[in-house]
């Protein structure tokens, strides 16, 4: 024993406790030593560690919400999670024992019920949400009040999710579960496990659907006034404080898509966080040819189809084809029928852009570039689908059916779009002013001299 002990570099009195079981070493590795000084295989070491393990952290059973778990401290730290919601979980599991439902019972409840303990847990328990909080530091930029939170978590909700609700949405539960105001946790809370209402029974579908009178909104499909600049700028800013947003700085208008796309070029540092975009890629070639409809419609889409079973169907009209075409290469494209007047207007934009401005470089206009393509919105190109949606919206109103702000959503959306195309970001949106004439085919011509032609024009 005595040389056993030298080479696993322990007293022989501390030897004896430990294997009389008279106490048990702080760690394994003392008991490792001895196996390897008894020339204990691989196999052996992991056995010793384990019955040490048995003896120092025996698991222990406990109940929650009719279900037994198994606590086993031993066990590791699981895998990684990405969105802020799982992770604070995560960090609940690991601080009030790593349970895991014993076997033999409905694991999928099981697991909710253990959710739902973590969640109290981590509620009732200050010093656990600062402790969590520090080891995770959530970036996540949260909204000023509770109202807000939930409005930026509805707006958040993508169809495929856990719970419907996206990454970027679970994101925010996260970081609202760890708020400092009691009021921010409890909204957080009440916002997880709020569900959707329920779909309208066949007879009352049947019902609003008879009330929605068909046809487009050819008014606005076709027009080629000049826009209520103030509608359009109030539904922007609608759209932005009912999805949870602070209203960005500054709305910026310009005379054609041409510019826009050009300005929006300039401004790509002030458009570093993708608003209502499915990818967070904004400049692509597939954004455009290949994009999905701006999250503000998809979620009224979605909405509507939950309770009615049906959507409005896919923009139409003269001007639908244009949100495809919003380039300046390729046919059709973007051009300048008259550049010395497209170069003007571009810098008359780009003086009114927040600061720090981006500097114009040289070119009469500046040089087209195949990944001029952006994520926007479709404004009144989307005026056969607006149309639709707010006949579903008001008939579902009428019938006195719980549908939220779904209304003011829609009417909001309908105002920020009855112009042309417009940029989103957190400080800016540029915003295109309606075409002075559409003509047949493709071409479709604005105040600045640029058109959409199948072919470079001539001046």
């Amino acid at each position: 024993m005595f040389l056993v002990a030298v080479r696993a570099r322990l007293w022989p009195g501390t030897l004896q406790r430990y294997l009389t079981g008279e106490s048990l070493p702080p760690t394994a590795a003392p008991l490792e030593a001895i196996g390897i000084a008894c020339g204990a295989n691989e196999w052996q070491l992991n056995a010793l560690v384990e019955a040490w393990s048995q003896q120092k952290h025996p698991p222990i059973e406990v109940r929650h919400g009719g279900f037994v778990f198994r606590d086993d401290r031993r066990s590791g730290p699981g895998n990684p999670v990405e969105d802020m919601y799982h992770r604070v979980l995560h960090q609940v599991w690991v601080r009030t024992g790593q349970l895991t439902p014993v076997t033999g019972q409905d694991a999928v409840a099981a697991r909710a019920a253990l959710e739902v303990w973590q969640l109290d847990r981590l509620l009732a328990d200050r010093k656990l949400r600062d402790g969590i909080r520090k080891a995770l530091a959530p970036d996540v930029a949260l909204p000023p009040d509770p109202d807000a939170l939930e409005r930026r978590v509805a707006a958040e909700i993508t169809v495929g999710y856990e719970r419907g609700r996206s990454p970027r949405a679970l994101d925010l539960i996260g970081a609202g579960l760890l708020h400092p105001q009691e009021a921010m946790r409890t909204r957080a809370l009440a916002i997880l496990s709020s569900e959707p209402p329920p779909p309208l029974s066949g007879a009352d579908r049947v019902a609003v659907l008879a009330t929605v009178a068909s046809g487009v909104a050819t008014d606005l499909a076709e027009a080629t006034a000049p826009a209520d600049r103030d509608l359009v700028n109030d539904g922007i800013r609608a759209c932005y404080r009912l999805a949870g947003l602070d209203e960005p700085e500054t709305i910026l208008w310009v005379d054609s898509p041409y510019v826009g796309v050009l300005l929006r070029r300039l401004a790509a540092p002030l458009y570093d966080i993708a608003l209502w975009s499915r990818t967070d890629r904004q400049r692509d070639v597939g954004v455009i040819e290949f994009r999905y409809p701006d999250d503000l419609r998809e979620r009224i889409d979605r909405e509507l189809q939950n309770l009615l079973g049906t959507t409005p169907d896919r923009p139409t009209g003269p001007l639908a084809g244009l949100v495809h075409n919003l380039t300046l290469t390729g046919r059709p494209s973007l051009v300048a029928t008259d550049p010395v007047r497209a170069r003007q207007a571009l810098e008359d934009a780009a003086a009114r852009l927040p600061k720090p401005r981006p500097v114009l470089a040289a070119g009469d206009p500046p040089p087209a570039h195949r990944y001029d393509r952006y994520f926007h919105l479709d404004g009144q190109a989307n005026a056969s689908w607006i149309s639709r949606a707010t006949r579903l919206a008001e008939a579902l109103r009428a019938a006195g059916t719980p549908i939220g702000d779904l209304p003011e959503r829609v009417a909001a959306y309908r105002d920020a779009n009855s112009a042309g195309p417009w940029w989103p970001s957190p400080r800016l949106v540029i915003v295109c002013e309606r075409p002075t004439e559409i003509g047949p085919g493709p071409e479709i011509r604005w105040a600045d001299g640029s058109a959409l032609a199948d072919r470079p024009t001539e001046a």
